[in-house]
């Protein structure tokens, strides 16, 4: 350690009084600099609480402006110093081109985060499928996305994929319908076992008044009458609606003594 210091005064002492008032000048800009910079993150930080930006978009702003602001403030601390411009530029590119092709898919993932960022297909909260697993989106981040599947796995995706992925969002709107089919026996009266469906649908709370639900026969199949009950209801009780339903309608086939028929299978033997 003394070895260290004494060199530091030596050096000092040999040095010629511009250079020392250039290197004390340098110090002086990065420390105010410094300050500067985290004065003016903090400003914006403070303007975009004000603004309707998803939060991932304003931490990304302010952390972008004050990497940059401090890029430039090394850029200007090295000029003052006497660095020539264009051979710290002509380095600076060289390093740059290096670090890109190293961190390929790191960058695709920046750029992915970004596109979701700021198009938003989807919402922190909401339920989506993707072509790697479904869940509710728990983060999303700069680089990843985080989802929860339904069993309470955590799942996280690299945005580059997640970002060319085919994503369906069950939360995106306010409502959903839920499709009930079942399949009878051939000879059951259609208007009974259609009048079935909707005193079902009409008997939960859950379910809207509009649209109306709507009970079909759709088609004949094998022998078979195939019938569909839909219905709407708040997205948020989707889930919970569709299961009571669901019992609902069981109760009242068995209640009404309908014969219901599952599907033909021919087996040969060989």
């Amino acid at each position: 350690m003394d070895k260290i210091w004494n060199s530091v005064l030596d050096f000092f002492v040999t040095a010629s009084a511009d250079l020392v008032l250039k290197i004390v000048v340098a110090a002086l800009m990065v420390i105010i600099g410094l300050k500067l910079i985290t004065w003016l993150a903090k400003l914006l930080e403070k303007a975009m609480d004000k603004s309707k930006l998803d939060p991932g978009i304003k931490g990304f702003l302010t952390n972008t402006a004050a990497l940059f602001l401090r890029f430039m403030l090394v850029i200007s601390v090295l000029i003052y110093l006497g660095v020539p411009a264009a051979s710290f530029l002509a380095i600076l590119t060289s390093a740059g081109l290096a670090i890109g092709l190293a961190l390929q898919g790191s960058l695709s993932n920046f750029a992915g985060g970004l596109m979701i960022l700021f198009f938003k297909p989807f919402r922190v909260g909401d339920f989506i499928k993707t072509e790697t697993a479904d869940g509710n989106v728990q983060d999303i981040s700069i680089m990843y996305t985080t989802l929860r599947t339904l069993d309470g796995k955590k799942v996280v995706i690299p945005n580059a994929k997640l970002s060319n992925d085919v994503i369906t969002d069950f939360s995106w709107y306010d409502t959903r319908r839920i499709d009930l089919s079942i399949t009878t026996d051939f000879y059951e009266d259609v208007e009974k076992i259609r009048n079935l469906l909707l005193s079902a649908a009409q008997r939960n709370e859950q379910v809207l008044d509009d649209p109306a639900p709507g009970a079909t026969l759709d088609k004949i199949q094998d022998g078979t009458l195939v019938f569909t009950l839909r219905c709407w209801a708040n997205t948020k009780v989707w889930w919970a609606t569709n299961i009571a339903l669901t019992a609902a309608v069981k109760e009242e086939l068995v209640a009404q003594k309908v014969t219901l028929r599952g599907p033909v299978r021919e087996v040969r033997q060989i």
